[in-house]
Parts: structure tokens; C-alpha cells; sequence
């Protein structure tokens, strides 16, 4: 044996021990491309040690194909890898079409003494070292251009981590574009100037060595293997997963330590469960698990209370159990369950032994709140009173609006459209009395003039809906419920915007004004619209709402409006309603008198 085939025999164990380290002794082990580049290493580093040795051109020949193990798969398991770095995407079509262009390339290197296609020759010159002469074939010459392809992408990839992508170590990057790239080099190398011996084996252990420095240091500093570590330790979590039949799969300590009986379960199978507790939760996953099949909603998540060692109050625990689908494939078919445990036993226990005080307690509040609460819509509906018996035209307007407000947030409350609290739906009823406060500011010369406004007049009566906010928050400061508050303003400040933007008083144009707003500004319309006012008759009920639909989109938030009139026979109802009372619309107010000229 030859002092090369020494070497090399030396460079070959070096590289087996290399892949094995990679596998054994990296914290977690590598990922897989990382693991196949190091076993194409190994056995290209077979390959080339077999070929110095070789004794005839058909050892020589399956030696070569061992040693193109590397040449060939190499450069694109980099490509996968800077790929994966970059958090690039390449089309599934293409990286289909690298692979099987670099399979069919490979098999005709291993059948090229049977179909002389990547050599169109071969001979085996005995060394020392061994090596064979050939002449290249058709198939020689694509496997150039696929490699030209394939440094492209690698380029491509790495230039673009550097230029986009933070989180990618641009350094490693470079160290698996650099060994390709240096392989290809020596290549070229051999070639040009004819050297007796191959370098690619030292290149490639070296790559070998590197990958294990740079898998191992990654996986010691990976930020999501120390924390997930860190939490398998101190987490109070037990999983439990099956696969689509029910049949145990795994599961994590803590869940062993819930339901002991898991510790004697089969992989494979399906649990038999003793424990009362433990049936009851495998009946709920199998009772879940078919009923969402069946209707074909396999995306969401299930939750059961469940008490275990019942007959035991100093080992009872409660557990919060959460399951849900784990999906697989292009078509994300449910391939099993997921079920969450959750130990929840100390805040159960933290409320039960709170809960004699804090019924108390909250009985207390309930009656603070509600005694709050009355004296606050008593203020509110004293100060709309005021207002209104100032107002010439509008004998009932603040009943009948807040009324017709009151019957369209109930229904909206019921709506998957519109995402609020009940505290903001409430704040929107109780804010639409006081949405005109403002006309308290304003002269009585104008507010009870019985013919039509001046421009100059029409201007200061316009001033009443930024004065309403400023007045609403001075009167309400000390209220608690800012909510309420921010409503009540916004109400009075904003409901003669209009959606097209030419309201007032700021000319806010679509969703920019206040949702409770654009609520206030349909029932404050319809009202006058439908009202018999000094100026004009009440229009007929269809009439009011066919101008409600012409101004979508124009006075009025469209779908909103919709809604609106989606709600035409319940409002006719309210105001059908308000007709044997001093609120109807064909009313006028005579509590004043009219100045006649």
C-alpha cells in the first residue's frame, strides 16, 4: 500500500469518526442535511481511499461512484442548507427537477462500464496511485451545467442572507459556500496542471470538521433548545398525543404523574384505562375528535375540567385539559391529537377559600355600582330634559332617538361584525340622550326661532356639537367609567360628520369617525326625517329609510346602515309605539309660545 492510500486511509477514519460525532455528541444532534452532508463526506472519502487501491478498472469504477457520492450531492444538500438559513423558499417544480437531474446523473456514473454515457472510456492506470483515465460523455458535460446551476443558487442564497436576513449567521453561511466553492476550485486545479494527487479528501475532511464545530456551537447557543430545555424543566404541563385512531403515541412526565396508569401503555395502542378520571378524558378526546371530523372542523380547540384523586382532598388536583388536531401533508389531513394538561389546582383552591369573602364583596360592589349607575342616568336624562325643553323643533327627539339607539345596539350586540364590550354597548345607550348637551350653549334667538337660519346663524348653531364634547367633559370628569365618558364626548362631538367627509364640525371622513358617532348620526337622521318639525311635515316611515339606503356611503357608514334598515320593522314598531304618548312624531311641543311676525 501506497504512502497516499495511507494518508487516505487516515483521512477516511477521520471523517467516519467526524459524521458519528456529529450524530452522537452535538447537543440534540444536527438536522438532517446537515447529517447527509457529512455521511456524502464519509463515503466519498471511502470512495477516493478504495480507488488508490484499486487492482482492477471494475473495483476502480464502483470506488469513483463512491467518491461522486460527494461531488454530486454536496453542492445541492448546500443549496438546501443556505435555503433553509436564509428562510427562502425555492418552487417545489425546480428543486424536483435539481434532484432528479443529479440521481440520474449519479446512476450513470455507477452503470458506466454498461452504458459508456458519463465516459464514453475508462482505464485504470495503477499507481502508486491508482487512478482512472477516461473520456467524458454526453452525460459528463450536463453534470457541469447542473454544478453551474447549483453555485448560482448558492451565491444567490448567500447574498441575500447578507443583504436581508438578520437572524442567519453570515459567517456559517460562508463557510458552506466556501467549501463548495473551494471544491470546485481544486478540481480545476487537478485538471489545469495535471496533479498526480486528489486534494478533495483533505478539503472534505476538513469541511467535516468544521460542520462539527459549527453544529455544535449552534446548537449550545440555540436560543429555542435552552429555553424549550429550560421549560421541560420547570413546566407543570403534561401532554398526552394519539394518533388518528386513538391509539397512544407519547406523552411527557408530568402527564405520567397525573394519570400513572400512561406508564403502562403501549405504543401503538389503545390506552386501558382503570382510573375513573382517565377514562372520562379519553372518552371527551374520542367524543371530540369524531364529532369535529364529522363536520369537518378540525382546526380549533376543546377544553374539559377534570378532578383526579377525588376520594383524596389532600392529593385532589384540578386539571385544565386543552386538545386540539395536529395536522400533516400538503392537504393538512389531522394525523392525530394533542392534549394539554394544565395543573390548576392552587388558584382553585386560592378562589374556593375566597369565595365566602368575595361573594360578600361583591355583593357590596353590585350595590355601589348600581346606586352609581342611578344617579348617573338621572343626572344624564335631568340634563337631556333641559335641554330639550329649550329646543323648538325637536318635541320628543331625545326620547324617540335614544329609544331608536337603544334598539339598535341590542341588536348589534348580538352581531359576530363588531367585536366591543358589553360596558361600550351600554356606554352607547345611555350617551345617546345627552348627544345634543351642546345646544345648551347656544342663543335662544336661534335655537327657538321658528322660520329658517341665517348662513351666520346656521354657523353658531353648528358650534353646538364641539361645545357638547367640552360640556360633557367638564359635567362628567369625576365619573369613574372613562369609557362611558369617551363615548358620551365622542357622541355629542361627532354625530353630524358624515362618511363622505363633508360633516361637522371636522369634516372626518369613513371609519375616522367614532363608530358610536356613525351609530348616533342614522337614528339622529331617521328621527328628523320622519318628525314633524315647525319647518316641514314628517315623511312617511318609507320614505325615510329609502333615503337612509340613497346616503350609504355618502352621510352614512354603509354597513351600518344596512343594519340599519335590515331593523326597518322593529323601528316602525318603537315608533308606532310612541304615538299614544307625548313623544309621537306628528307632535309639536306647546309648552312655549311661538313669536309670530
Amino acid at each position: 500500500m501506497s504512502t497516499y492510500s495511507i494518508v487516505l486511509a487516515v483521512v477516511m477514519l477521520a471523517s467516519m469518526i467526524s459524521t458519528f460525532a456529529l450524530v452522537l455528541l452535538s447537543r440534540r444532534g444536527a438536522n438532517t442535511l446537515e447529517i447527509l452532508v457529512s455521511v456524502c463526506i464519509m463515503m466519498s472519502n471511502v470512495g477516493y481511499y478504495v480507488l488508490s487501491c484499486s487492482r482492477n478498472i471494475h473495483e476502480a469504477l464502483l470506488a469513483n461512484a463512491l467518491a461522486y457520492v460527494g461531488g454530486i450531492f454536496l453542492p445541492l444538500l448546500v443549496v438546501y442548507i443556505l435555503v433553509d438559513y436564509s428562510g427562502s423558499k425555492v418552487p417545489f417544480w425546480f428543486s424536483s427537477i435539481i434532484l432528479a437531474l443529479n440521481i440520474f446523473i449519479f446512476l450513470s456514473v455507477i452503470v458506466t462500464d454498461r452504458v459508456p454515457m458519463y465516459y464514453a472510456t475508462a482505464r485504470l492506470v495503477s499507481g502508486p496511485p491508482a487512478e482512472i483515465v477516461m473520456e467524458p460523455g454526453p452525460i459528463y458535460y450536463i453534470r457541469f451545467i447542473v454544478l453551474a446551476v447549483e453555485l448560482g443558487l448558492v451565491g444567490f442564497f448567500t447574498i441575500l442572507t447578507y443583504l436581508g436576513k438578520r437572524n442567519a449567521s453570515f459567517r456559517v453561511m460562508m463557510i458552506y459556500a466556501g467549501s463548495m466553492i473551494g471544491a470546485v476550485v481544486i478540481y480545476i486545479c487537478k485538471s489545469f496542471f495535471e496533479l498526480k494527487y486528489d486534494m478533495i479528501p483533505f478539503l472534505f475532511l476538513v469541511y467535516s470538521l468544521v460542520l462539527d464545530y459549527v453544529v455544535t456551537r449552534t446548537t449550545i447557543y440555540n436560543v429555542n433548545l435552552s429555553v424549550q430545555e429550560k421549560i421541560d424543566e420547570l413546566s407543570s404541563y403534561g401532554y398526552l398525543v394519539f394518533d388518528r385512531k386513538f391509539r397512544y403515541v407519547g406523552s411527557n412526565p408530568m402527564a405520567e404523574k397525573f394519570f400513572p396508569e400512561i406508564k403502562e401503555a403501549r405504543i401503538d395502542s389503545k390506552i386501558i384505562a382503570k382510573d375513573y378520571a382517565l377514562k372520562d378524558l379519553l372518552k371527551w378526546v374520542t367524543k371530540n375528535a369524531t364529532e369535529a371530523s364529522e363536520a369537518k372542523k378540525t382546526t380549533g380547540n376543546y377544553k374539559k375540567s377534570i378532578t383526579i384523586n377525588d376520594r383524596s382532598p389532600s392529593d385532589r388536583r384540578f386539571l385544565e385539559c386543552e386538545m386540539s388536531f395536529i395536522h400533516f401533508g400538503l392537504e393538512n389531513h389531522v394525523s392525530g391529537y394533542l392534549v394539554e394538561i394544565i395543573d390548576d389546582t392552587d388558584q382553585h383552591n386560592m378562589i374556593e377559600s375566597m369565595s365566602f369573602r368575595g361573594e360578600s364583596l361583591k355583593r357590596e360592589v353590585e350595590r355601589q355600582t348600581k346606586r352609581a349607575k342611578s344617579m348617573q342616568m338621572s343626572t344624564i336624562l335631568g340634563m337631556a330634559a333641559m335641554i330639550e325643553s329649550r329646543d323648538n323643533s325637536t318635541g320628543g327627539h331625545i326620547n324617540r332617538t335614544s329609544e331608536c339607539v337603544a334598539l339598535f345596539v341590542e341588536h348589534l350586540r348580538t352581531l359576530d361584525d363588531y367585536n366591543m364590550s358589553e360596558n361600550y354597548w351600554d356606554s352607547v345607550i345611555y350617551a345617546a340622550p345627552l348627544h345634543d348637551l351642546g345646544k345648551i350653549s347656544v342663543d335662544d334667538a336661534i335655537l327657538r326661532k321658528p322660520t329658517g337660519l341665517t348662513e351666520d346663524e346656521y354657523e353658531k348653531m353648528k358650534t353646538h356639537a364641539e361645545y357638547g364634547a367640552q360640556i360633557m367633559n367638564k359635567v362628567l370628569a369625576d365619573v369613574d367609567d372613562k369609557e362611558f365618558v369617551k363615548v358620551a364626548a365622542n357622541v355629542a362631538h361627532y354625530h353630524h360628520e358624515k362618511y363622505n367627509g363633508t360633516g361637522y364640525p371636522d369634516k372626518l371622513r369613513g371609519e375616522n369617525i367614532p363608530f358610536e358617532a356613525r351609530i348616533m348620526a342614522l337614528a339622529d337622521v331617521f328621527d328628523a326625517l320622519a318628525s314633524r318639525r315647525y319647518y316641514k311635515e314628517p315623511m312617511s316611515y318609507d320614505e325615510a329609510f329609502e333615503i337612509i339606503r340613497q346616503e350609504l356611503g355618502h352621510h352614512f357608514d354603509p354597513h351600518l346602515g344596512r343594519i340599519f334598515i335590515s331593523l326597518k320593522p322593529q323601528i316602525i314598531q318603537l315608533y308606532e309605539s310612541f304615538e299614544k304618548t307625548e313623544y309621537g312624531r306628528n307632535k309639536e311641543r306647546s309648552d312655549f309660545s311661538i313669536p309670530v311676525k
